[in-house]
Formats: C-alpha cells, sequence, structure tokens
C-alpha cells in the first residue's frame, strides 16, 4: 500500500507527470519534480544536483512508464519504489469492476468495444494508455463512485512497472514483436505482457486465446486456475475489416459472460471503431482501399496483408521502424509492395519476398503519383495502407498521416 504521508519524486513531467502532481496536490502530499530534458517553471522542481544530494530522502519515485530503468540509470537502485500514475488507482478503488486489457494490436478497438456494450447497462470509463488520465480530479473517490467499471488500457511499459494496482478481469488480445528497444528481446517483451496476470485479485482472471496459450505455455508460466481460454472461429470474409473486427469482439465475449452473463452481444450495435483502423476508405467494382494508418507493427501489418487472398494486391509500409530482431524475417506473399520514408532500406532488410515485388519512394506524395500510373495495369483489388512504422518521420501523429492519406488516394482516383 502506497503511504501517501511519505516524500515523493515526480521522476518525467509529461502527461502522467502531470497528472500525478495534482493527485499529489489535492491529497497535500510533500513532492518535488525532476525532468532531465524540460525546463519547467514550478516551485517544486529540483537540480539534478539537489537529487543526488538528497535522493534517499524520497520513499517514491513516480516515473513516466516509457522511461527504460536500467542497470547505469540513477533510479536502477531505487526499483522496488518507483511507481507509476496508475498505482495510485489502488488507493481509491471501492466497489468499481476493473478490467485491464493489453496486446500488441487492437487495445484501444477492444477497450471502444468493451465500453459500448457494458456502458449500455453500466456507467463506464476507459483511461490508461487509451490516452486519458482521471488522477487530475479534484475529489477523485467521488469521481469513481459514479463508476461501476473502469476498463484500463495497458501497454507493456506500464505492466513492466506496476505495483499496487488490481484488476479483476485481464485480457491479451494478441502478441507481436514490438517495442525491443525498450525490450531488448522478444522473450522480455511477451513476459511484460503476461505479467498483467501478476496483477488479479485471487479468484479473478485472465481471458486468451487458444492460440496464444499453446504459443506461449513453454516458457512462460500462466497459471491455469485463473485461465479463461477464448473460442476461437474461422470467421475470415473478404472485407478484412469486418473480419479484424470479428476477432476483436470475439476475444471479448468470454469476458463480457463473466461480468454480466445477461448481456448479449450484437455486432451490428457496435459503431464506433477508430479512425484508421483497418478502415475502409474506398469501394468501387473490384477495388478495395483500407487505411490502417494506426498501424505502427511490422509484424502486424504483414499479417493483415496476408490475410488478403489475392495476387493483385498492393501494400503499403513506411514511416520509422521499431526496432526488430535482426535474424527475424517476415514472410510477405503475392504482394506489390510500396515503401515509403528515409528508413525504407531497413524495411527491406526484414522482409522476405515470396512472389513479391517492391519499390522504394521518399514520400507518400511520390508513392500516390505512382499508384495513379499503375492503379489499372493490373486491375487490382486491394490497396492497404498499413504502414508497419510510427508517423514522426513526416507527420504529427497517425491520425495527421491518415488523413494525408486519404486526401492523396483521392486525387488518386480522380
Amino acid at each position: 500500500m502506497i503511504n501517501l504521508n511519505k516524500n515523493f519524486l515526480i521522476y518525467g513531467y509529461g502527461i502522467s507527470g502531470k497528472s500525478v502532481e495534482k493527485y499529489l496536490r489535492n491529497k497535500n502530499c510533500n513532492y518535488n519534480i525532476y525532468d532531465d530534458f524540460k525546463k519547467i517553471k514550478n516551485k517544486r522542481v529540483i537540480s539534478k544536483k539537489y537529487l543526488e544530494n538528497k535522493i534517499n530522502n524520497y520513499s517514491y519515485f513516480i516515473v513516466s512508464p516509457s522511461i527504460k530503468i536500467e542497470k547505469n540509470h540513477f533510479l536502477y537502485k531505487y526499483k522496488n519504489k518507483i511507481l507509476i500514475d496508475l498505482d495510485f488507482l489502488s488507493l481509491e478503488i471501492s466497489s468499481q469492476k476493473i478490467l485491464g486489457i493489453t496486446g500488441t494490436e487492437g487495445k484501444s478497438s477492444t477497450c471502444i468495444y468493451l465500453n459500448q456494450i457494458l456502458s449500455k447497462k453500466y456507467k463506464t470509463k476507459i483511461i490508461g494508455n487509451f490516452g486519458n488520465t482521471i488522477l487530475d480530479k479534484t475529489n477523485l473517490i467521488k469521481y469513481l463512485s459514479k463508476i461501476d467499471i473502469l476498463i484500463i488500457e495497458l501497454s507493456s511499459y506500464q505492466l513492466d512497472k506496476l505495483k499496487f494496482l488490481k484488476l479483476h478481469y485481464a485480457l491479451i488480445t494478441n502478441i507481436f514483436s514490438d517495442h525491443l528497444e525498450y525490450h531488448k528481446n522478444i522473450k522480455n517483451y511477451i513476459s511484460s505482457k503476461f505479467k498483467i496476470q501478476d496483477c488479479l485479485y485471487k479468484n479473478s482472471y485472465l481471458f486468451l486465446s487458444k492460440n496464444l496459450f499453446v504459443k506461449y505455455q513453454s516458457y512462460i508460466k500462466i497459471n491455469k486456475n485463473r485461465l479463461i481460454l477464448n473460442n476461437e472461429k474461422n470467421i475470415y470474409k473478404k472485407d478484412i475489416s469486418n473480419y479484424i473486427k470479428e476477432i476483436n469482439l470475439n476475444s471479448i465475449k468470454n469476458l463480457i459472460h463473466y461480468i454480466d452473463s445477461k448481456i448479449k452481444i450484437k455486432n451490428t450495435n457496435i459503431s464506433n471503431d477508430l479512425n484508421y483502423r483497418v478502415q475502409l476508405i474506398y469501394k468501387k467494382n473490384i477495388l478495395k482501399i483500407y487505411n490502417d494508418s494506426k498501424c505502427t507493427n511490422l509484424n502486424n501489418a504483414i499479417y493483415k496483408n496476408n490475410l488478403l487472398n489475392s495476387s493483385k494486391k498492393i501494400l503499403i509500409l513506411g514511416g520509422i521502424l521499431k526496432k526488430q530482431d535482426k535474424n527475424l524475417k517476415f514472410k510477405i506473399k503475392d504482394s506489390l509492395v510500396l515503401i515509403f520514408g528515409y528508413q525504407s532500406n531497413l524495411f527491406i532488410k526484414q522482409l522476405e519476398f515470396i512472389d513479391s515485388n517492391y519499390f522504394k519512394f521518399d514520400n507518400l506524395i511520390e508513392l500516390t503519383k505512382f499508384i495513379k500510373l499503375i492503379i489499372n495495369f493490373k486491375k487490382y483489388e486491394y490497396i492497404l495502407f498499413s504502414p508497419g512504422g510510427e508517423s514522426f518521420d513526416s507527420y504529427k501523429n497517425y491520425l495527421d498521416r491518415g488523413s494525408h492519406f486519404n486526401r492523396l488516394i483521392k486525387k488518386v482516383l480522380v
């Protein structure tokens, strides 16, 4: 249990750091702020020299989840005292049911689907890696008293550090190779995802697909007494956006049944998908174009492309490639692959082309001009814009990138 009468250091003054500051201030706690990079005008901010001299005065260090505390980091020997913002919810939770959702892809969509279904009967809220916080509420206990079910999207960074927050239900959507710049190797990354089962209350459950269980049970300790396996069906249809939606919905059916067996899931009632998540943006004659700008994982982009059962398809990759295992090659089949950005060669090194060709472009503008030239030659059936890389090479975020692609592709189709 966190003792609010102790001294706290907020390390990193980003979104989570600012929310923690408001929480500690509302609780009249003693705290200071330190940031390696930002110049902050705040009387609570301390210098590095002050921190080095007084570091033993702090009982807790609240860090931004993405900060990696390695052996050469000055906080390494204080790892047992490190918290993240979500840990403080353990002091505020009372009767609410807490759902924890993690996985490489589909976390946000799964949270949205849970929220849509459960909110018809209960008062729900999504927080965590989803992009919002509730710690900054002036009266958090009063705010939470109006919520029946709290849905928390959890990243591998958060799970790597989380100590006090407990969950009534946990779900892992899927696992692809990701965040190796932080976790160093795929085994560490997988282990971080399965740490979600350590957050469960006694007699609570982890929901997992049979495929994930079979794949990882040999080297990850999975508590079978707390495990509920989701039934998997061969539900693939020609429309890949509906297929991905069906996968995410199928993964939560058991979870919803355990929360309230009277709730019936009707897929037709699920409306709000995330923008640029396998979004069908064009359909005419035989051609379908999907905008999947939210995909920043190369493994997942190739997986979705290979689902398309056609030799007349174009996959568009690009952006900043996340660190990958150098020995790992992703097989790409029956595709014309168009790669944009200054890291195009890094993408190519990670790919094994099977009955496929590729072309490189400096940017999306040049790439879409090329599409305009070739679009009618082979009578393509699919164009999948699923970059598999982060957007910060040329864009503010994946939304900005997705919007730009939509505008460019409209010019191509005129």
